[in-house]
């Protein structure tokens, strides 16, 4: 079958080439776009190391100092401490809650962080700096790179000592000793003389979806005693409350039912929860406002309409073939092929156009990644992206071939031979 399809492309070569030039143009094109939106579903599907579900975010807020009910403590009163601490165990005691955390610029799905420096002998790293409770990372079910769970790994977090011990995700330990299994390790902060030690080795994290890499990240642990030495009444606003409910609890608007139930209770001095948000709903509305998203959509769309004429481009084509050829299907069937061998003729024989296309497409794709003009960022461009993006591809144009040739030979195949002779 194969053999005979060749003869006949052969014999007719002048008409195929122009099908020929076409379908490699839209093979080349079409491999790229295929590429962009693979690497785009690995990287949105890749874990992020947080676990979203059932965790909400308590805003607290500071009543303005113009306001009469505003109370002046006494510089130095460890009374603002005291304050925001009871807002953070009334919502401990809440039923509904699990397990409370706290953090300082430290939370994923947001463009406010920490940036910090870590060494090991000559190797230089930076990284994004965490201060944590051990709470936190049970909020986010941050487990440890060896798999403990995020119960367990929270629970050395309370023996760090400041600033002295850390936890390190495990990009920061490939990167710096090539293992994970570094517990005990000394690193130095950039400019430091005395050694930190690492308590732990968290799983890798990324900040959102858009993240192209995993994120070197470090955790220390939040001394609230010391922040309040360092900062003032109006800074603890800037510590992060987040939360995780029990298995079961939440619903759509859990997070204003919680609010409305507990409102009296969480106000305490000059602070008060101003709002309680589902860390899913953060999760959308940071993704909806990226740039990332936009400039996705965009690249979506134009892909769409390309792929739509592309569509109609070779379903004209292949369309046009077959009824101009009426008269050799209808000869065919007049010498004894049935109705099923026609249609299987002309399938075969776009299926052949396309392969014999794709050889010297494959070749510029080929080329054009030996240049590096693809990005390595989400996946090294080798041998395997290369296979698994071409099959992608040819399985794409086949489809539409298919789709493009069946109707019409079906339509050709059921004519009665003397009629199809009258197109000759």
């Amino acid at each position: 079958m194969v053999t005979h399809i060749l003869k006949l492309i052969k014999a007719q070569f002048r008409s195929n080439s122009w099908v020929l030039a076409e379908l490699l143009v839209v093979f080349v094109v079409l491999w790229f776009m295929a590429d962009y939106f693979l690497m785009q579903g690995i990287q949105m599907n890749r874990p992020i190391g947080f676990k979203l579900d059932n965790v909400y975010q308590a805003v607290v807020s500071i009543r303005p100092a113009e306001s009469p009910s505003f109370i002046r403590y006494e510089e130095g009163s460890e009374e603002p401490l005291h304050n925001f601490e009871r807002i953070i165990e009334r919502i401990e005691r809440h039923p509904d809650v699990e397990v409370v955390g706290v953090s300082y610029y430290s939370l994923p799905y947001t463009h406010s962080n920490m940036g910090d420096g870590i060494r090991r002998d000559s190797t230089h790293l930076d990284v994004r700096s965490m201060l944590v409770s051990p709470g936190y990372l049970q909020v986010f079910g941050i487990r440890s790179a060896t798999g403990e769970s995020s119960e367990e790994l929270g629970k050395k977090l309370p023996d760090m000592l400041n600033m002295t011990d850390m936890a390190i995700s495990a990009g920061i330990a490939e990167e710096l000793f090539g293992r994970t299994d570094v517990i005990g390790a000394e690193l130095y902060g950039y400019g430091d003389s005395i050694p930190r030690h690492v308590v732990a080795v968290t799983e890798q994290l990324r900040n959102d979806e858009y993240d192209l890499i995993h994120q070197n990240t470090l955790f220390t642990r939040l001394d609230l005693p010391l922040f309040q030495r360092k900062m003032g009444e109006s800074d603890f606003t800037r510590i992060q409350v987040t939360f995780r409910t029990r298995p079961g609890i939440s619903s759509p608007d859990y997070g204003q039912q919680f609010l409305k139930e507990m409102k009296r209770q969480l106000t305490a001095g000059n602070y008060w929860v101003s709002d309680v948000v589902s860390y899913r709903d953060i999760r959308a509305d940071f993704l909806a406002n990226s740039k990332e998203t936009n400039n996705r959509k965009l690249f979506s769309a134009l892909g769409v309409f390309f792929l739509v004429n592309v569509f109609l481009a070779v379903i004209g084509t292949f369309w046009f073939r077959v009824n101009r050829r009426r008269s050799e299907l209808g000869l065919r069937m007049a010498v004894g092929s049935t109705r099923s061998g026609i249609q299987t003729l002309m399938i075969g024989e776009g299926l052949v156009l396309l392969t014999l296309a794709a050889l010297p497409a494959l070749l510029v794709c080929a080329n054009l990644i030996w240049m590096d003009l693809l990005s390595a960022t989400v996946m090294p461009a080798g041998t395997l992206r290369f296979l698994v993006v071409s099959l992608i591809t040819w399985a794409t144009l086949a489809l539409t071939i298919i789709l493009a040739t069946w109707y019409p030979s079906r339509k050709a195949s059921h004519l009665e031979p003397a009629e199809a002779l009258h197109y000759e």
